[in-house]
């Protein structure tokens, strides 16, 4: 048999774990296959062990482990992938967390800036124009951000024959 590798390499499995015992002439194999998964269930899997003379595990051994390895190897690919869009979904959910976060921050800024006593549109339109416009770069559909770039406008280069 020459082509062992080969022909285990082609079940897909890309690390196992075998053991085997020659007992006389007879052998038991067992195949564990093992997953870089993070997912624990997958550690508790039992090896597949065929147990038969020396000649039938040479003659049959693929035979019998194909469907059980190509049943593994659907489940680990499902769970790499499972787990990869997780984390990913997870770091979507840390970013609009953060997004939200500074936009709330700016938007605040804003207000306070907009609702001080000694807020001056013909001094201070600068100040605000740019605070909005800093939240819409991080959110384009923030409704009073873009009040405030409106509003502020005609204070950027004042016109006295409007």
């Amino acid at each position: 048999m020459n082509n062992f590798f080969s022909t285990l390499q082609q079940t897909g499995i890309e690390q196992c774990g075998m053991s085997i015992l020659f007992d006389g002439a007879t052998v038991s194999v067992s195949v564990l296959p093992k997953s870089s998964a993070q997912d624990k269930a997958l550690h508790t899997l039992k090896p597949l062990t065929l147990r038969g003379t020396i000649e039938e595990v040479d003659e049959k051994f693929f035979q019998i482990l194909q469907k059980p390895l190509e049943k593994a190897q659907a489940l680990f690919r499902n769970t790499v992938a499972f787990e990869q869009a997780l984390k990913e979904t997870e770091q979507k959910t840390q970013q609009a967390k953060k997004k939200k976060e500074s936009v709330y921050k700016k938007a605040t800024e804003l207000k306070k800036l907009l609702n001080k006593k000694d807020f001056n549109p013909m001094e201070d339109h600068k100040k605000a124009t740019d605070l909005a416009k800093a939240i819409l770069k991080i959110d384009p559909n923030h409704k009073e951000a873009q009040k405030v770039v409106k509003d502020m406008e005609v204070y950027e280069s004042p016109n006295l024959f409007r």
